[in-house]
């Protein structure tokens, strides 16, 4: 395993193996006083710096968990493709929109 930073290797050390019991946010933070956006932070650079395979479930039990199945990486992939592809329609969305016009009609509807 690569070479983990502090806070790294505390999140690493808390995360259970499969997807049947995650760990919950509320239990990080009473085990290492972090906040969500550290957490979250932390838990991007395990998967993306050092690929380690980490899922969230988003329905009860929340929490995250080390991926070890092929039905549990689908099951951690399929929530985070849906909000990607909510979030890039978003972004086209709102580039589409002309500010002038809107704000001409804003001015106008009063």
């Amino acid at each position: 395993m690569p070479k983990l930073t502090k806070n790294e290797q505390a999140v690493y050390d808390l995360l259970p193996k499969g997807s049947q019991r995650p760990r919950p946010y509320s239990e990080f933070k009473t085990l290492m006083d972090i906040d969500k956006r550290t957490l979250s932070s932390v838990i991007n650079d395990l998967i993306i710096k050092h690929h380690i395979p980490i899922g969230s479930s988003r329905t009860e039990p929340t929490g995250y968990y080390l991926i070890e199945t092929p039905q549990e990486l689908q099951n951690a992939v399929r929530p985070l493709s849906s909000q990607a592809n909510a979030e890039l329609k978003r972004v086209d969305t709102l580039l589409q929109i002309n500010l002038t016009e809107f704000w001409a009609k804003e001015k106008a509807d009063g």
